[in-house]
């Protein structure tokens, strides 16, 4: 067996790789879902869309304070074309709120194209939760007829980490202008 240089691969090409062994453990029925790395990537392009700091690691409410100082809660889903489920937030919610701004982000799981991002206010996005015993939620569907869609920002964004190999994302990502 050879395994490719994996610093000689894009950020695209590893997220190919990526999913095609996440189906295959599924297909051998060793795990119901795949795993995704896509979370780590949509914080990622946060941090390149609206710079600042990215949150300390298991920082529960947010993940990035950005350069205006808001802070930011990143929610990414990868699923198949045409599936729409749901975007998870911590139980605490709405009770206990430790966010500015909440951006959901939706990729293709079989391409990994980034279909889409939008951006919500709290107050927008309180609006559009659903209430559930595991925490508030908001379908995918939902998510994408509201907010700002900040899209366009998001895949200048990807497409400039695609090209990055074998260097980390962050903190020296260059932002989009």
């Amino acid at each position: 067996m050879t395994i490719p240089d994996l610093n000689a691969l894009t950020l695209s090409e590893l997220l190919q790789l990526q999913s095609r062994i996440g189906q295959e453990v599924i297909r051998r029925g060793v795990s119901r879902t795949s795993g995704s790395i896509q979370g780590e990537v949509g914080e990622a392009l946060a941090l390149a869309v609206y710079g600042g700091v990215l949150a300390p690691p298991g920082t529960k409410g947010y993940d990035l304070t950005d350069e205006l100082g808001r802070k930011m809660q990143v929610k990414t889903r990868t699923l198949p074309k045409g599936v729409n489920r749901i975007f998870q937030f911590a139980p605490e919610l709405p009770d206990f709120i430790d966010f500015d701004v909440a951006l959901c982000i939706r990729f293709e799981r079989e391409t990994d194209a980034l279909e889409w991002a939008r951006e919500y206010t709290r107050e927008e996005l309180m609006g559009l939760l659903s209430p559930h015993a595991k925490g508030p939620r908001l379908p995918t569907g939902r998510a994408r007829q509201h907010g700002t869609d900040v899209t366009a920002k998001f895949r200048l964004a990807y497409e400039a980490l695609g090209g990055m190999r074998g260097e980390a994302p962050h903190p020296g990502v260059q932002r989009p202008s």
